[in-house]
């Protein structure tokens, strides 16, 4: 005679499913869940820029973030904190937050928005980051799209700090036909003379990221050289374009630290293939400021206007 089920045989057949595959999916999840990492933040400043690279550093991460307060980032408390936390890695934002975080040699650590980078510090092997310098080809090509007619460009650098980013130009200058009117500053007090060196013999200014040039009142001294020669800056900030150059190719800290994200989650993951100690920024920011290029008598082609971000 066949057997039927009843309603409460039925529930428990059901009930002992239900625990079987949910058992099943827990062992599934299991490593998954196991192999989550956690990495250490830390700020040097509690600024825009610095949250905007964290922000994109947690959208391409798949870690867990265990933020240091940036009132702890000195590079006296750094270690101590990092230490701490037990972290799978680092990521060090700014100079003062990347300095701190230079003592740490067991886990990887990943930088982002730090302007130079020590020499020292490019031969430790967890050391991994983002350069905040586009290249000097893509901003010699930039200078051409402003000014087409540009044929002398003007450069004041420290050798200490700038030197291979000025010798990479000259190489991308000669082979576009461009002639680079180099100045070598030991000193900011440099500057002023080196700059009035130039008069009459430059069509554009090219500032660089170099601490020894550029202060506050160094760029006083190349913007009154602009104004009273009319020779146009292009520089490296979207504020010195605000203060009156011409325009600027910056980086963008949100995809910087996209970048960075990438970078530690193939490091975390243990992924195949070699790993570059340090990648060049992919996105860039062209920021043109529309009135100084009027009183300069520069026309700025519309289509490059409608691609930048523009002060009036």
């Amino acid at each position: 005679m066949k057997r039927v089920c009843t309603l409460f045989e039925w529930d428990k057949v059901m009930l002992r499913t239900f625990f079987a595959l949910l058992a099943s999916f827990v062992f599934v999840l299991q490593p998954i869940i196991s192999e989550a990492h956690d990495v250490a933040v830390i700020k040097s400043a509690d600024i825009k820029p610095y949250d905007d690279a964290l922000s994109g550093f947690e959208s391409s991460c798949d870690c867990t973030i265990k933020e240091i307060p940036y009132q702890e980032s000195d590079r006296t408390a750094i270690p101590k904190s990092i230490a701490q936390l037990h972290p799978d890695a680092v990521f060090a934002i700014g100079m003062d937050a990347f300095q701190g975080a230079q003592v740490m040699k067991n886990i990887p650590v990943v930088y982002a928005m730090v302007p130079q980078l020590p020499s020292p510090l490019t031969a430790k092997q967890n050391f991994y980051g983002v350069s905040m310098t586009v290249s000097p080809e893509k901003q010699l090509d930039t200078i051409l799209e402003l000014i087409p007619t540009a044929k002398r460009i003007g450069i004041i650098y420290d050798p200490q700090k700038t030197e291979s980013f000025v010798r990479e130009a000259s190489q991308g200058a000669l082979a576009k036909g461009i002639i680079l009117i180099i100045r070598k500053a030991n000193k900011p007090s440099d500057v002023l003379s080196l700059i009035a060196s130039m008069q009459g013999k430059i069509d554009v200014f090219w500032m660089l990221p170099d601490t020894t040039v550029i202060n506050a009142e160094t760029v006083n001294s190349l913007l009154l050289f602009s104004f009273q020669n009319k020779v146009p800056i292009f520089t490296f900030a979207a504020k010195y374009v605000e203060m009156g150059a011409l325009a600027a190719l910056s980086i963008d800290p949100v995809d910087l630290g996209f970048q960075a994200g990438e970078i530690a989650k193939k490091l975390l993951d243990k992924s195949k293939g070699q790993i570059a100690a340090q990648v060049a920024p992919r996105k860039t920011v062209l920021t043109i400021n529309k009135t100084i290029a009027k009183k300069l008598g520069i026309e700025i082609n519309k289509t490059i206007l409608e691609k930048a971000y523009v002060v009036q």
